[in-house]
């Protein structure tokens, strides 16, 4: 299968290009720039948290004071004096620094909050003050858009006018505020069982109709196609067979799209996927074979249907008025990125708050054993904090995964309010030496090692090499199945679990590229129905399962000490080993287009899997062009 066209990656979000990161860079770092940097990130039981805070060139004060709660109240205070059952922590000033981009000082200060029992909940605001003038300036946050021409609206920082050449391109108007921020107190670590994990990313409209029935035809990719729960619980056998012990669930939730992220209603089952006892029957038949299950929850928005908005913008007076952002009542509010559509939810309006914990809640107890977050970003970390210990309090091994298309330094902060997040970062290393060809071995491996020791144990990073948003990996390879098993010969021997998303094992890609060639964005592209009985790619089918059968038996050994091997730039060579004990696990890999030789370490190799053929000559494995292959060993006892 080849491709006319095959567009980069668009790596969606305010940071897909140089100029948009520096602008943000530039629109956070002029004001007062907290940057939920706290340490340690996931405080326990009677340790002090330390908190740091920047001022741009443009803030002025001599002054900046924390008010904090243990609570669970709002912080309240001004002008280095706390509010009723508040309490407040003076900053010191530790640096001063020149920021070229800015042309002018950055002020860099540090506070400490004092030692907290386990369970508390404490919640912060940030001011800087003069002693000389009046007035203060609050650390804020983005919250939110609208459709706009680029002005910023609420709370005013010097960082808004890098923001407008952004939202002049995305047709936007920014909303700020000024945040309270969050952390918790207590033991709680990632479950053990998410680590050993090998998630199965399932469409659910796109996977299987069950019964026996085919998929429908519509008219065009935005259409329904049948899928329900009842086929997936048909397939379940196939989906163990793969190794999975995880399925992700493409969301279920009452919905008019296809894909189900603008739901109407958080406690129904979508109609045309099944029922809550279809759903209930697909988690019993996955529990029973070892396979747990995570529903995908949307709580950054909901669709412009649902009654709680349309209940809003009938009366602005309505329970549910609050939930939502009004710019210009009723016809402007916050939306995911301006789509009139899918209104967003305030998250830190206490009864919002409150009913999307409520709606998690439902289905914990009905069974499910997690959630994929979508759009984590979106939802303030000090909701997180409040909707992990809520999940946590019913179901004390539930996971929660984030998905957050951002930096690294953004990423850490949800330790210790989400497991972790989906490696977005990663992904795009992965295609871009697998599937691009354009970082060589020694980039991409300086990459690894670096990413996996830039986050702290416990924070879960699952790895993928495509989703439901962009090109199939298949596709951007031009169908060539070579390349697609040795990028995942990479990924299933990465520390952290990885997602098979539904049908590449089995050969399906797609028919046109996301971005078509007016440059407008498709996801759909890649979402095209599963292959089923003939039109599977048995040999890719039969790859993956014994992928995954290795996968289940080595996943500690991927998480032991790792080191690099062997390196070839020109001829794309890249060789690795992990220890665990006295068990060792060398991956090799060809990712050039001629045949290669790769040298091995000393030991008693035993070949475990290989994407096509190798031969073992002269203490070398010699592999085709794009091959790869994963061998194991034990070492002799002393």
């Amino acid at each position: 299968m080849g491709a006319d066209h095959v567009s980069s990656d668009f790596i969606f979000g305010t940071l897909a290009t140089d100029a948009r990161r520096l602008g943000a860079m530039q629109a956070e770092l002029a004001g007062i720039a907290h940057r939920h940097r706290i340490e340690p990130i996931d405080p326990i039981p009677d340790q002090p948290v330390r908190l740091w805070v920047s001022l741009g060139p443009h803030i002025p004060g001599d002054r900046v004071t924390c008010y904090f709660t243990t609570d669970g109240g709002e912080p309240v205070g001004a002008r280095g004096v706390a509010g009723d059952g508040s309490q407040m922590v003076a900053f010191v000033r530790q640096a001063v620094r020149w920021e070229t981009f800015l042309w002018g000082y950055l002020e860099e200060w540090v506070a400490d909050i004092p030692p907290q029992p386990a369970g508390t909940t404490v919640r912060y605001r940030i001011e800087a003050w003069s002693s000389l003038e009046d007035g203060s300036s609050w650390a804020s946050e983005i919250i939110g858009s609208t459709p706009g021409d680029g002005t910023v609206l609420g709370d005013e920082s010097p960082g808004d006018i890098y923001l407008h050449a952004m939202g002049v391109e995305f047709g936007l108007t920014f909303v700020r505020r000024a945040r309270t921020f969050a952390f918790r107190v207590d033991h709680e670590q990632t479950p053990d069982w998410l680590y050993d994990g090998l998630i199965y990313q399932v469409f659910v409209d796109r996977y299987a109709p069950g019964g026996g029935r085919a998929f429908t035809q519509p008219d065009d990719l935005n259409g329904f196609y049948g899928g329900t729960l009842a086929g997936v619980i048909e397939q379940i056998d196939q989906i163990a067979a793969l190794g999975v012990t995880l399925i992700w669930l493409s969301p279920i939730f009452s919905s008019p799209s296809h894909h189900g992220y603008d739901t109407t209603d958080f406690y129904a089952v979508e109609p045309r996927l099944g029922t809550l006892t279809d759903l209930r029957e697909l988690l019993d038949a996955a529990h029973v074979r070892g396979i747990r299950v995570l529903l995908d929850f949307t709580a950054n928005h909901v669709s412009d249907q649902h009654p709680a908005f349309q209940a809003a913008c009938r009366d602005p007076h309505s329970p549910t008025y609050g939930w939502f952002t009004f710019t210009e009542y009723p016809e402007t509010y916050i939306s995911f990125f301006g789509v009139r559509s899918l209104p967003q939810i305030d998250t830190d309006h206490p009864d919002a708050r409150q009913a999307l914990i409520d709606a998690a809640a439902f289905w914990l107890r009905q069974g499910v054993d997690g959630f994929r977050l979508d759009y984590n970003i979106g939802p303030s970390h000090a909701f997180w904090v409040d909707f992990r210990a809520a999940m946590r309090n019913i179901q004390p091994e539930v996971v929660l995964i984030g998905e957050a298309v951002e930096t690294a330094d953004l990423l850490r902060t949800y330790s210790g309010r989400l497991d972790g997040c989906l490696d977005f970062l990663l992904l795009q290393a992965l295609r871009l030496f697998f599937g691009f060809h354009e970082i060589r071995a020694s980039q991409f491996d300086s990459f690894v090692c670096r990413h996996l020791s830039a986050f702290p144990p416990g924070f879960v990073l699952p790895s993928f090499l495509d989703n439901h948003d962009m090109n199939r990996f298949l596709w951007i390879v031009g169908g060539d199945r070579r390349r697609l098993k040795l990028a995942a010969l990479c990924q299933y021997t990465l520390p952290h679990p990885p997602i098979l998303y539904y049908g590449t094992e089995v050969g399906l890609s797609q028919r046109d590229d996301v971005r078509h060639a007016d440059g407008s964005g498709h996801p759909e592209e890649a979402r095209l129905p599963m292959l089923w009985g003939a039109e599977q790619d048995q040999d890719l089918l039969t790859f993956y399962r014994r992928l995954g059968t290795v996968r289940r038996a080595t996943a500690a050994l991927w998480r032991g000490v790792r080191q690099t091997v062997y390196l070839d730039d020109v001829a794309g060579h890249y060789a690795y080993q992990c220890r665990d004990g006295d068990e060792i696990g060398l991956v090799v890999l060809n990712n050039g287009p001629q045949v290669g030789r790769v040298p091995l370490p000393a030991a008693e190799w035993t070949l475990a899997v290989v994407s096509d053929s190798v031969t073992i000559e002269g203490g070398a494995a010699w592999l085709p062009a794009y091959g790869g292959v994963i061998f194991t060993a034990r070492l002799p006892q002393d």
